[in-house]
């Protein structure tokens, strides 16, 4: 199975950098990034709409090309690949609690 570099382009990267609370991406990826809605919202808040909606756009189109199965896709920015399911499924949970997030930040 082939690999799929992805990028994530700002807004949604300065979101993810906000949100890198737990620790830092480069020492435990994913599990760096806190999707706690209180935090999104926060960062919603400071942005403003226009922004939250462009991240929530580049959000979808990730998790389209993370549900793709047919490729390993892999992130230098997010410090993950999805070399199995469990590894998806971790990746495809984390941008939905990040999406669930924003849409909560966006509507108040």
């Amino acid at each position: 199975m082939a690999d799929v570099s992805v990028d994530v382009p700002s807004p949604l990267r300065k979101c993810v950098i906000f949100c890198e609370v737990e620790c830092v991406r480069l020492c435990c990826g994913i599990d760096a990034v806190s999707t706690d809605p209180a935090l999104i919202g926060d960062w919603c808040r400071q942005v403003g709409s226009a922004a939250v909606i462009e991240a929530r756009l580049q959000l979808a189109e990730l998790i389209e090309v993370v549900e793709d199965r047919s490729h390993c896709v892999t992130s230098d920015f997010l410090n993950h690949r999805t070399h199995d399911e469990a590894a998806r499924r971790e990746l495809l949970d984390f941008l939905t609690a990040l999406d669930a997030g924003l849409a909560a930040g966006d509507a108040s």
